[in-house]
């Protein structure tokens, strides 16, 4: 699964930097023909377009990667007994985390420093020179991001203990999510403030200062010979910041290697103890009565804060949501300043929308994918209703995502437009939050965390129109269908609006409800055709070779 992930996440990232260099075969040879005082101010602009995609898709790899970039419990445990010195085995972990950060350094950057400078640069002599630069400077800016992550883990893991490093990587994956997803939306804002930034010559910019993005370019323009001297001390910063993270990392393998055994050996597993828990187990004893259910629902909530993979995507989907919530507000607030919150707007309607949307989706794909796979027989050997299980699923469900939808809602309406706006807020965004719990849940079936995933079933490559769509449709014209009511129909409109969107996931639940009735069994296998043989990149290496030995046995066992 992460192997998958990253792939997909790498190729959504680097495709467009390959793609890049051929779209502007034109631009160029039109700019040095009609506006060449203008090639200088597009060829910045243009550089950071690459260096942001390369960037952002190593620090993806390296938060995804977060648990395997130092020695875990089970390394210490095979390793140490080995007859292989201490030293040898530093080396050779160290050896392979700078060969990984090579590989997607070559990977991503090889295609693009060859065929940009070529397409950029009008003078056949400056090619060398402008693909060594791109290069470097690009992997400069991946050896920072990456060896940043590494360096800060190392740290945190030498002086707290792994245990609060594991603590701290849902928090590391969220943020690094939400810089990512930012850096990425926000590209042409990047561009524009660092380029203008440049063209003042102000050595004395805060922007120059403080911006890896200004470093990384002036490092970029001072590799490719530029005449101007405000590039030379953003380069400079630039390869402290590249090399600083190297070293340090470096040096807590060297001298900290034995300790970083010591620290994975003594770390008990993943802790579950957290205030979200407590406050989620209370929940599940207050709203949940039937003990089958309180089972089930404790089962999933602890399995997916105790997996670092379950942790990791849930991480990633929050992070997904944070993003887009600062999307939706931070252009109107620099637009109009505080004016932007003194009366309710879409942007800011929406807010709760894209968290719930974050949290059902998220919620909604984790679930389908195993935990613990030999595990799985605490279920196996119990005899649980079909509809105990789906009752179980469907109430964690609201759970996690309706009262933090209601309280953000009330919250937000609440410190802005008062008390009757949070009521009126928190009614329409829970109301809206549990309906589409409903209609995500149409077509589950089982326990979640216990059945093999088989990616592909929601056809994303293919129907990603539609879910944009969805996703538009679900926050903001279902925002602005709140500010209407809000301004035209008042507590009257939003009530009949409140009682509308749960008529229709009061009857979606009656709909499963009468499915439930028919079903006989809890399905713990894939549902996959059984025409259809198995797609060795769909399905995990253990499964696919279970599928082979146990058609292999059925075909053996036929008399002849």
């Amino acid at each position: 699964m992460q192997a998958q992930a990253i792939i997909w996440a790498t190729a959504f990232l680097v495709a467009p930097s390959l793609l890049f260099p051929v779209a502007q075969l034109n631009k160029y040879s039109y700019l040095r023909r009609f506006h060449p005082e203008l090639i200088e101010r597009v060829l910045w602009s243009d550089r950071l377009i690459f260096l942001i995609m390369s960037a952002g898709a190593v620090g993806l790899v390296s938060v995804v990667l977060w648990d395997t970039l130092f020695p875990a419990r089970r390394d210490a445990f095979v390793l140490t007994p080995l007859p292989v010195s201490l030293p040898v085995q530093m080396v050779g972990r160290l050896a392979g985390l700078m060969t990984l950060c090579l590989v997607f350094v070559v990977g991503l950057n090889a295609i693009p420093s060859l065929v940009f400078p070529i397409v950029s640069l009008g003078n056949p002599a400056q090619w060398p020179r402008g693909i060594l630069a791109h290069l470097a400077t690009a992997a400069a800016a991946d050896v920072f991001v990456f060896f940043t992550v590494t360096s800060l883990q190392g740290v945190v893991i030498l002086g707290l203990g792994r245990r609060t490093a594991a603590r701290l990587a849902s928090f590391a994956q969220v943020v690094s999510v939400l810089v990512l997803l930012l850096s990425l939306l926000f590209l042409g804002g990047i561009r524009s403030v660092t380029v203008d930034a440049f063209l003042r010559s102000d050595p004395a910019s805060a922007l120059l200062q403080f911006s890896p993005s200004a470093w990384f370019l002036g490092l970029y323009e001072v590799l490719a010979g530029t005449p101007r001297d405000v590039m030379s001390a953003p380069a400079m910063r630039a390869f402290a910041a590249a090399t600083i993270p190297l070293a340090i990392t470096i040096a807590i393998y060297a001298f900290g290697y034995k300790r970083l055994l010591v620290r994975a050996m003594e770390t008990p597993p993943r802790s579950t103890r957290s205030i979200v828990m407590t406050s989620a187990s209370w929940l599940i004893r207050r709203f949940i009565r039937r003990p089958e259910e309180q089972a089930i629902s404790a089962f999933v909530l602890r399995a997916i804060s105790r997996s670092g993979r379950h942790s990791m995507l849930m991480s990633i989907y929050v992070g997904a949501g944070l993003a887009m919530m600062v999307t939706f507000v931070l252009p109107e607030i620099l637009r109009t300043g505080a004016r932007a919150f003194a009366t309710p707007s879409i942007f800011v309607l929406a807010l709760p929308l894209a968290l719930s949307a974050a949290l059902a989706i998220g919620f909604r794909i984790l679930i389908t994918m195993p935990a613990e796979m030999p595990a799985r027989w605490v279920f196996q050997t119990t005899a649980i209703e079909p509809r105990r299980v789906d009752a179980a699923v469907h109430k964690t469900m609201v759970l996690i995502v309706a009262p933090p939808t209601a309280v953000t809602a009330a919250i937000s309406a609440g410190v802005l437009w008062g008390p009757l706006a949070a009521a009126q807020h928190a009614a329409y965004c829970g109301a809206l939050a549990v309906m589409l719990c409903e209609l995500l849940l149409i077509r589950y079936r089982g326990i979640p965390l216990t059945r093999p995933y088989v990616p592909g079933a929601s056809q994303f490559h293919l129907l990603w129109a539609v879910y944009l769509s969805a996703f538009t449709t679900y926050t903001m014209t279902s925002a602005a269908l709140e500010k209407d009511l809000m301004q035209f129909a008042g507590t009257t409109g939003i009530a009949w609006a409140v009682a509308v969107f749960s008529t229709i996931a009061f009857g979606l639940w009656l709909r499963r409800k009468w499915k439930v009735r028919s079903w006989t069994d809890v399905p713990f296998e894939a549902e996959m055709p059984e025409d259809q043989m198995f797609q060795g990149f769909n399905l995990s290496e253990i499964h696919a070779a279970q599928a082979v030995a146990s058609r292999a046995n059925a075909h053996q066992s036929r008399p002849v």
